[in-house]
């Protein structure tokens, strides 16, 4: 049986992607803030970075090989000018985003886990920024660097950074309903995409991104960037 180890399980896109590695017989390992039925699962806030190592070592007893790690867990963070978010939400977004995945890279690459497709959830928020977004922004920027430092390091294992667009998650809804549409102009698009259902539902975002990663592994280098919605 093959094995998949996925952050952020309990709800949206993770849910979806671990129904869907369970469903085409993944032994699916799962770490999220809230206990789910069905998986090899522990509880784990990605905040408290310094507890993963013990949290892996519990869920994943005995596990020698894992055929794709996704980082999905991930939070918005603050939406506010880059000049008003204060340091410690800048670290707690970059925390979970960001250095909680060197966590689980650095526990399974010294475990000698032999993992063969690592692929970080990432955003084109990385690449191309709204004002606001600063704190999610660099840490997903940050992520993508990580991803080709250690695919440069690992070169026996295949990391892909991957941004899935806007998908129909509690994301958005925060985004559609919470945010100040006269401060940030920027929102008008994303309920526009909300009420013309242009985000995919994360089922059938997950579908996409199952069929997809065989094949990016075989074709993108090593530590590359991909926006699934230009494929």
């Amino acid at each position: 049986m093959k094995n998949a180890l996925i952050t952020g399980i309990s709800a949206g896109l993770g849910k979806a992607l671990a129904e869907t590695y369970k469903e085409f017989g993944y032994e699916v390992y799962g770490l999220s803030r809230r206990k789910v039925e069905g998986y090899k699962h522990i509880e784990c806030d990605l905040i408290w970075k310094h507890q993963i190592p013990e949290k892996l070592r519990q869920v994943l007893t005995d596990v020698s090989e894992i055929d794709v790690v996704i980082f999905n867990a991930g939070v918005l963070g603050q939406i506010e000018f880059s000049n008003k978010v204060v340091l410690p939400e800048l670290e707690r977004v970059l925390d979970i985003n960001t250095l909680s995945n060197k966590m689980i890279l650095d526990y399974l690459i010294n475990k000698k886990v032999k993992v063969e497709q690592v692929v970080a959830i990432s955003s084109g928020a990385s690449i191309s920024t709204y004002p606001g977004w600063g704190a999610y922004s660099i840490s997903k920027a940050a992520l993508n660097m990580m991803m080709k430092v250690y695919a440069v390091e690992n070169p026996k294992t295949h990391f892909l950074s991957l941004s899935p667009g806007p998908v129909n998650t509690s994301m958005q809804d925060f985004i559609c309903e919470e945010i100040d549409g006269e401060k940030f102009e920027w929102k008008e698009k994303f309920v526009e995409l909300r009420e013309n259902a242009g985000a995919p539902s994360p089922e059938n975002t997950a579908d996409k991104i199952y069929g997809l990663l065989p094949r990016l592994k075989d074709e993108l280098e090593s530590g590359s960037f991909v926006d699934i919605r230009k494929l």
